[in-house]
């Protein structure tokens, strides 16, 4: 019997599977939350311009530079307004969506401005092709629409001039065609500047009185026929004489149509930089430090 060979028997205990747990899911969480913020921080600097990316760029060099809280970077008034935004921003503005409805109405305002620029244009042509005395200074007249707004160019001609040699005083036929335009923008909203130009000939041995007077007071002459014509004097932006120095014929300084009056019917844009260039500074109240007890 000790010969025979033992036969061992090993009886394997299955056992449940074990639980595999849940960090797959923090895991998951943890990606999950990550996405989220990679696309929020693409949707809040796909709303900011160029100069909003400069100084979060700063920020991140250098985090003092801004040192005020959330609240105080928003002003009240704007901080307090209802968001369309699904996400709450903490106090920040979502990027306003009319700023392309403001482009809108801007743009829309400058084709009804040049619309109303346009109808005085034909207004004015129409009152002097219905004046006989009128329609013969036609070809001295110059109407178009430029950046500036509605320019209308009176030009003198060596034939039919529109002043006295060396004087201010217009002849009667430029009088009345003054007083017709005067009409016609009578009825414009807009300010309106006059400027008079000369050739560079000169009217007088004295010294004193030169194309710069000659040329203002003409321009000067000119504002007086436009508000008798109706042009509410208030509605006046400038009368300036400019002498020779921006000629109609520039090859030919001595050109008589050289010689000229210019009436600029201002649109907005233009009207806001002659405001920028005339505008006085703001005068320091003195009396408030007069009234200040000295100091010993």
């Amino acid at each position: 019997m000790s010969d025979e060979q033992s036969i061992i028997i090993k009886r394997v205990k299955k056992a449940g599977h074990c639980a595999h747990g849940g960090a797959w899911k923090i895991a998951f969480a943890d990606f999950m939350t990550a996405a989220m913020a990679f696309f929020l921080m693409l949707w809040v600097l796909g709303g900011v311009n160029d100069e909003e990316m400069k100084a979060m760029a700063e920020y991140f060099r250098d985090p003092s530079v801004i040192e005020a809280s959330p609240a105080v970077l928003v002003k009240s008034e704007e901080a307090g307004q209802s968001s369309d935004s699904m996400i709450d921003m903490g106090g920040f503005k979502d990027t306003p969506k009319s700023s392309q409805d403001d482009d809108t109405d801007g743009e829309s305002q400058k084709k009804k401005e040049t619309q109303d620029m346009i109808q005085l244009k034909n207004q004015i042509e129409q009152k002097i092709s219905e004046n006989k005395t009128l329609k013969e200074l036609k070809n001295q007249l110059k109407i178009e629409i430029t950046p500036n707004g509605l320019q209308i160019q009176v030009l003198d001609d060596r034939k039919r001039p529109m002043f006295g040699a060396g004087v201010d005083l217009p002849k009667d036929y430029a009088s009345k065609l003054l007083e017709e335009v005067g009409k016609v923008l009578s009825h414009s909203k807009n300010r309106i500047s006059i400027a008079g130009h000369t050739d560079s000939s000169g009217y007088s041995a004295n010294g004193d009185y030169t194309n710069w007077e000659l040329s203002a007071d003409r321009a000067n002459a000119a504002r007086r026929l436009l508000i008798k014509g109706g042009v509410n004097e208030r509605k006046i932006a400038q009368a300036v004489g400019l002498a020779d120095t921006v000629p109609f014929d520039k090859e030919n300084p001595y050109n008589p149509r050289n010689r000229r009056i210019s009436i600029i019917v201002l649109n907005k844009e233009a009207d806001e930089r002659l405001r920028s260039l005339s505008e006085a500074p703001g005068v320091e109240d003195l009396s408030k430090k007069l009234t200040k007890p000295i100091k010993h």
